[in-house]
Formats: C-alpha cells, sequence, structure tokens
C-alpha cells in the first residue's frame, strides 16, 4: 500500500478541498525532488502612526548582551528568535502617506512593485493564494495612500481584506459573497471528515498529533468566526448588503485575522502575507481599550500632551505589541518539519517613521523575527554605525529570496550582518562633556536625551560629568525646526536661552544644535 503523501495534497469531502500542513509521510517525497522543498513564508506586520521613541528605542545596548525596551516587554519570551534593527531610515521627516509606502517599497518615491508582491511572484506560484494583503481599517478616503502597503508591478495599490470570514472563504472554501449562501455552508470540517479519518489510519504517531492540532485549529477558527457573526445587530437583512460593517470588538477581529494568516502560511495554501493593524494616519478610536480619542490624535504626543493622553497612546502602542507577539506565538504553536512555522518564516514587523508626532524618518522601528529556514541569525540586536536606507534592508531580503536585483527602492547596498556575518555596529565616540553661559545664552556639548519621566514630553536632557544635568524646555516649534529627534542618543552641541545658577542648569528656547558626528539641522521632509 502506498502511504507516501504530496505537499501538496487535500482532504476532499462534499465539494470542499482543504490544504494540509507538512506531515512527515510527506518527507520522503520532499527528500526526493528539489521543487518540494521545505517553503520558507514572508509576512509584514505594519505597525500604524509611527512610535513614542522614549519608550521603544534601547540604549546602550550590544548584539548579543541587550535589554528590551519597557515597550518591548509583550514579546520578551520570543528574544531569542529576533533580530532587532537599529539606525533605520535617515534625515528628514515622513507624511504618513510616505511612512505607509515605505514599509515595503523602502524608499517612499518609488513606484515599482513592493517586495513582498516580488517575493510572491518567486515562491507564490504554487499556492492557491499567491499572496494575502489584510488589514484591520477601511479606506483613508482624505489621503489612501495612507491606507496601502502593498503594490503591483506598475505599483499600484493592491486591496487589502477587513473581513476574517472572506478570507477563509477564499483560502479554505469556493468564494462565497452571499452571506446567506455562506450561512448554509455546513462546517468545513463536517465535510471532510471521511477522508480524515482515513488519513489519520495511515498515518504514524507524530503525524496525527500534527493532524489533530490543524484541525483543532481549523475548527477553532470556525468557531471564532460564528461568534463574529452572531454579534452582528439582526435589524437588518444581511442578504440585501454587500458585507455590511460590523461593531465588533477589534482585538478579536485582529486576533481572528492572525490566525487565519498563520493557518494559511501553515497548510501552505500561501506563502506571502501583509497585514495592516491600522492606516498611517489611523483614526481608529480604542473604545475596547477604555479609549475615546482618536489614535492620530494622541500619536501626535508633543502638541496634544496630556498625562492622560500619552497614557492613552502608551496603552495604543502596547496593544500593537501584543498582535505581534500574538502572532510569534500562534506561528511558533505549529509544527512544521523539523521546527516550528516560525522556523521556516521570515517576519518583517515595523513602521515607516519613528517619532510619532514630529514624523522623524531615523531610527525607524524595525523586527525581522524567524530564522526563515536558517537564512537568518536570530537573537541579536544590530544597531548599525551609520544610518541604513530601509531600501537596503529590502534589497537584502529580496537575495534571501532568492531575487537578485542590482537595486531596490534606490539603493544598491545590502544590509549586512542579518545572517551572522560582520556588520559595521555603532560605536560612540569620545567626547567631552561641559557647559558655559555668556550673557543669558547657555552652550552645552554631550548626549542629547529624553526625559525619564513620561510626562516630561516637552522637556529634554544633556548629562554632565560632574553629575550634573542640563535641562532643556522646548516648543514644539523649535523641536520641529531643528529637528531635535534627530540627534536623540547622539553627541551634540546645544545652544539657547537659559539660566546657570549653581547645580541648576536651565535652557528653555533651544537657538542652535550642532551633531558633533552626524548631519547638522535643515534637512527637508522626505
Amino acid at each position: 500500500m502506498n502511504t507516501r503523501l504530496n505537499r501538496r495534497s487535500f482532504l476532499r469531502g462534499a465539494g470542499a478541498l482543504m490544504p494540509l500542513p507538512f506531515l512527515n509521510i510527506m518527507e520522503a517525497k520532499a527528500q526526493g525532488s528539489a521543487n518540494d522543498q521545505l517553503p520558507v513564508r514572508f509576512v509584514s506586520l505594519f505597525k500604524p502612526n509611527g512610535i513614542h521613541p522614549p519608550s521603544w528605542n534601547i540604549n546602550d545596548g550590544k548584539e548579543h548582551d541587550f535589554q528590551l525596551s519597557p515597550l518591548m516587554k509583550p514579546f520578551a519570551k520570543h528574544k531569542k528568535d529576533l533580530i532587532i534593527l537599529d539606525n533605520m531610515g535617515d534625515w528628514g521627516f515622513s507624511g504618513h502617506h510616505d511612512s505607509s509606502r515605505r514599509f515595503l517599497c523602502g524608499d517612499h518615491r518609488n513606484r515599482s512593485a513592493s517586495i513582498d508582491q516580488l517575493i510572491a511572484e518567486k515562491i507564490g506560484q504554487g499556492t492557491a493564494v499567491k499572496s494575502l494583503e489584510l488589514t484591520t481599517e477601511g479606506l483613508f478616503t482624505n489621503k489612501p495612500e495612507c491606507s496601502y502597503i502593498s503594490y503591483d508591478k506598475n505599483g499600484k495599490a493592491i486591496p487589502r481584506q477587513s473581513d476574517p470570514q472572506i478570507v477563509f472563504d477564499q483560502l479554505f472554501r469556493s468564494p462565497a459573497s452571499n452571506p446567506r449562501k455562506r450561512r448554509e455552508m455546513t462546517s468545513l470540517l463536517d465535510r471532510v471528515n471521511d477522508d480524515a479519518k482515513s488519513l489519520l489510519r495511515r498515518a504514524g504517531k507524530e503525524d496525527k498529533q500534527i493532524l489533530d492540532e490543524y484541525l483543532t485549529a481549523v475548527r477553532e477558527t470556525e468557531i471564532r468566526m460564528q461568534s463574529l457573526s452572531k454579534k452582528q445587530s439582526n435589524k437588518y437583512d444581511f442578504n440585501s448588503f454587500q458585507r455590511p460593517k460590523s461593531a465588533v470588538n477589534v482585538d478579536e477581529l485582529v486576533n481572528t485575522m492572525l490566525d487565519l494568516q498563520a493557518l494559511a502560511l501553515w497548510t501552505d495554501s500561501t506563502r506571502v502575507s501583509s497585514f495592516m493593524l491600522g492606516n498611517d494616519n489611523s483614526r481608529m478610536i480604542f473604545d475596547f481599550l477604555g479609549i475615546n480619542e482618536q489614535h492620530h490624535y494622541l500619536s501626535h504626543f508633543y502638541r496634544n500632551f496630556s498625562s492622560e493622553n500619552i497614557s492613552n497612546l502608551m496603552k495604543i502602542n502596547y496593544w500593537h505589541m501584543e498582535k505581534f507577539n500574538y502572532l510569534l506565538t500562534k506561528m511558533k504553536s505549529y509544527r512544521d518539519h523539523n521546527g516550528s512555522l516560525l522556523d521556516h518564516s521570515i517576519v518583517h514587523f515595523g513602521t515607516g517613521m519613528a517619532h510619532s508626532d514630529n514624523h522623524t524618518s531615523k531610527r525607524i522601528p524595525t523586527i525581522l523575527a524567524g530564522k526563515g529556514g536558517g537564512l537568518l541569525k536570530t537573537g541579536r540586536y544590530l544597531r548599525y554605525a551609520d544610518n541604513q536606507s530601509m531600501s537596503n534592508l529590502h534589497l537584502t531580503l529580496l537575495e534571501k529570496f532568492g531575487i537578485n536585483v542590482d537595486s531596490y527602492g534606490r539603493s544598491n547596498t545590502s544590509l549586512q550582518g542579518l545572517s551572522g556575518e560582520n556588520f559595521d555596529a555603532y560605536v560612540e565616540r569620545e567626547f567631552e562633556r561641559w557647559v558655559k553661559e555668556n550673557r543669558g545664552v547657555v552652550t552645552v556639548q554631550g548626549r542629547l536625551r529624553f526625559s525619564d519621566d513620561i510626562n516630561e514630553t516637552r522637556t529634554f536632557y544633556i548629562d554632565l560629568t560632574d553629575g550634573r544635568s542640563v535641562k532643556i524646555e522646548t516648543t514644539f516649534k523649535e523641536f520641529h525646526d531643528l529637528n531635535l529627534a534627530y540627534h536623540m542618543g547622539t553627541a551634540v552641541v546645544l545652544s539657547g536661552k537659559g539660566t546657570m545658577q549653581d547645580q541648576q542648569v536651565l535652557i528653555k528656547k533651544v537657538q542652535s544644535i550642532k551633531s558633533l558626528f552626524g548631519k547638522q539641522a535643515g534637512g527637508t521632509p522626505g
């Protein structure tokens, strides 16, 4: 009796086809053909509206010796599966529409295909769905470009899907856009039950366990979607609407989408997926977190500062980190060949801008998760000596997936270090620290830093060698025009109107700032 299974095997029954995860029973076939090698998946998870840098940035970290920042705590258990990239992005500012395009296109001026689509063309041709484009939020009509991160070969935005039921139909059922017909469908598992029983009789002990986990995951996803449907209002005849929006809990909706994303990758229904946790410029209201202000308003925490606003922004940012953790945990739970689904994937998580109020494009939060089947060496923090264009990262990811191009997004330089090779790491140069005062103008040389107090959003410090700290209070105009966010964590000479009295040194109006080793003020928005 032939007990071998092809990698493309399905469970069948009553007009239904359901793909399977990788099983040991397929291994002989996989080892015997180069075309059936275990696939590496590419996943992108986009966080909108930048970040609060003081809670995100890692300070004084080394490649193998670093502490995760406070905002990274939700996914701390996955530290060994991460490459945290620092000094990504460069001088200048980023509009929201530039930020979203930069995330997968490297440079906001790039009008070619995004890297997820280039990778999908390379590795996704044999899958049921070449690539998934998912979102949490509807179109931002004031600036539609803010709503997309995936672009086709002509540079045109690829529509996203926000309904998990449609995504499930697309992946595991014949498309059924009619809600009434969808309700008439019986459970997918019930329809392939006989074939599943037959396969279980042929499978070995480990395969039986994997199949049980897989079928349980499908069942749980179906149950969750049924639960979401029950929460829809019964006031309307859904049959007369085209997928009406549902006032369901966003947290549940996102978790369901992440479940489907992981399930699609595990079953090899797709190998490429992108998911926007919100539009850049997101106006989402996180009422399920007890927040009644729009995310975009709160993201401008400098201009709209209050203790309540900054606290609410932290809750939203923390929620985004929890969703990243949810995805990694789910992917790690699925066994895939000699490892987990995460081991055989590359997950790209981050934003397209850094400081959410000032819209800076330096130190853009960027993390790679998963080993990519051996393509990446994880458990490391890579802070580069020089600022790196996001296009450098994207060019390197294309190379990892066997796509050989001379340049991408205005970059022809690969990003070093992802596979464990040497890279030019950031090392702070020696410099003197001093302060002086002349006719009401205080000038100080040292490393500019954010305040440790979250309520001192508009206050910065430069620490001196004698234990004193120069306190610097700024207006948003000074902060923006001099691009103070660019200089955070670096050595500068800063001057402004202020006072020096014994141990108290205060600058209340910043007039100039000069980097000792980097670029100078005067950058234009980009």
